[in-house]
């Protein structure tokens, strides 16, 4: 066996080596985790940072419902946070943010000298 034949050979074992311990200890499946794009997550418009956001919110549900176009969502069942995936169901900026007049916690609120809302990631 020449030296080229040796080397290949020993690549090729390594390299089904370590496919089977990557198959085995689930590393595929973390690193497709690590590769998929997660969709982009807002707060609901008028939130401030997420500390104070989420100190403030109580999970009631009260934007969730006041949204006439049901865009704004719970995904942590657990903590109810409210999200915006613009991705997939964007904001569209009603008139008088029914959303934002239904928090009753002023965990959304108008930023009132520059009459905008605070729109951050999450």
């Amino acid at each position: 066996m020449d030296r080229g034949e040796f080397f290949s050979k020993a690549f090729t074992l390594l390299v089904g080596k370590g496919a089977a311990l990557v198959e085995d200890t689930g590393i595929v499946s973390v690193l497709e985790d690590l590769t998929t794009p997660k969709p982009s997550a807002h707060r609901p418009p008028g939130a401030s940072s997420k500390t104070a956001f989420t100190a403030a919110c109580t999970g009631c549900d009260a934007c969730m419902i006041a949204c006439p176009h049901n865009v704004v969502m719970v995904e942590d069942m657990e903590q109810r946070h409210p999200l915006i995936y613009p991705d997939t169901a964007p904001c569209l900026r009603c008139d008088s943010y029914p959303c934002i007049a239904a928090c009753p916690t002023a965990a959304l609120a108008f930023d009132h000298a520059s009459s905008e809302c605070v729109w951050v990631r999450s």
